[in-house]
């Protein structure tokens, strides 16, 4: 190799991560194993596979568009960003663009073709976009207009989601926000302010009934387990039974009974850790959440070592997004958290989260690789 190939090699070595690599792709693989089996036993179970696959090649696109792509650029565009942001959340609600699924208009099709769900790309352009408004105070959010003015993109879009209404997309956001505001230097009064609103706009949406009935019926769900087992409560009382009956070392792969025999609903969606817990048991169970923990302290590593705040927080907005999905996610298949429509980081089928979280991959190393100004 000549020193011109091997000057060329040392580039590319440091514009990868490789710990960020390697766990996503281990990461998509685990998750390729568990979606195959989740839909063996399902009508159309080798069509979603595809699909599935389909999902992953996709949002290569994006990774590679977001990791070549200079970050820094990016705060020239942050009109345009928010304009489209705002677009993607609005256009469920447009008349014949919207379409409703799992209770929620989340989703746009065309030609009666379901296309994807707008507010998963649209996590991304608001991390962008809320990371430049918080770096432009250097580190330190110690006035009020400065804390509102942050808050004010959340609330926001926070509005927007909820028209449709979709509870658990708006957390995502309020914790990608909380987040990156740790890190942005906000004192700590604020975000007492900022809890307390947020506790009074959660009980004025349940005392305005802005929820609808079946989102009111999983928060009473949660607060009372045994409330309607045959009803409200039947997804936690089947994600419990399948992830308990696992025991150490699981069924094995395509052997679950409450998967295959149809008693665990959206198995290869939102209760995909359900579906591995009773397959793979408490090992294979930690073997996952083992894997997560490595991605996430990857994603902290390329945070703390950007040459600059709007780097770092932009990392630090992806990490909040998959911290918070994957809490979420396996706890609620656990009863722990409330049951929203959620979907695990790289695991659960469903090309719009897929895409989304491959771009978030793509701005991580878009930060990493010029972590020395280059």
């Amino acid at each position: 190799m000549t020193p011109v190939d091997k000057s060329r090699s040392r580039r590319f070595l440091d514009a990868v991560n490789i710990p960020l690599v390697v766990w996503t792709i281990a990461l998509l693989a685990y998750g390729t194993v568990m979606v195959a089996s989740a839909t063996s036993a399902m009508s159309d179970g080798s069509g979603m596979f595809t699909r599935h696959l389909v999902g992953i090649a996709v949002g290569l696109v994006p990774l590679a568009l977001a990791w070549a792509f200079d970050y820094t650029r990016l705060r020239g565009w942050l009109g345009p960003l928010i304009a489209i942001g705002a677009f993607l959340l609005i256009s469920p609600r447009v008349p014949g663009l919207g379409v409703t699924a799992g209770g929620a208009t989340s989703w746009i099709q065309l030609f009666g073709v379901r296309l994807f769900q707008p507010s998963e790309p649209a996590k991304l352009i608001f991390i962008v976009v809320v990371a430049a408004a918080i770096s432009q105070y250097k580190g330190r959010i110690d006035k009020p207009g400065q804390a509102a003015t942050v808050m004010s993109y959340l609330i926001g879009a926070v509005v927007l989601i909820m028209l449709q209404p979709d509870l658990g997309t708006g957390l995502v956001f309020v914790a990608i926000t909380f987040t990156m505001l740790i890190i942005g230097g906000m004192r700590g009064q604020f975000f007492i302010v900022a809890t307390i609103l947020a506790v009074l706009a959660t009980l004025a949406v349940t005392q305005f009934h802005l929820l609808k009935p079946y989102q009111e019926d999983r928060l009473l769900v949660f607060i009372e387990p045994e409330r309607d087992p045959d009803g409200a409560g039947y997804n936690l009382s089947q994600s419990k039974i399948a992830i308990g009956s696992g025991g150490l070392t699981g069924k094995g792969l395509g052997s679950g009974t409450q998967s295959n025999l149809h008693f665990l609903p959206a198995r290869h969606t939102d209760f995909i850790f359900s579906v591995l817990g009773e397959e793979l048991g408490f090992l294979g169970s930690i073997l996952l959440l083992a894997a997560y923990l490595a991605l996430l302290l990857s994603a902290l590593a390329i945070s703390t070592s950007s040459r600059d705040l709007y780097g770092a927080l932009i990392a630090t907005g992806v990490l909040g997004m998959w911290l918070f999905q994957i809490l979420e996610n396996v706890g609620m298949t656990i009863g722990v958290m409330p049951i929203t429509g959620i979907p695990l980081p790289f695991m659960s089928f469903g090309s719009s989260s897929m895409v989304t979280n491959l771009g978030g991959v793509g701005l991580l190393l878009s930060v990493w690789s010029r972590r020395y100004g280059t």
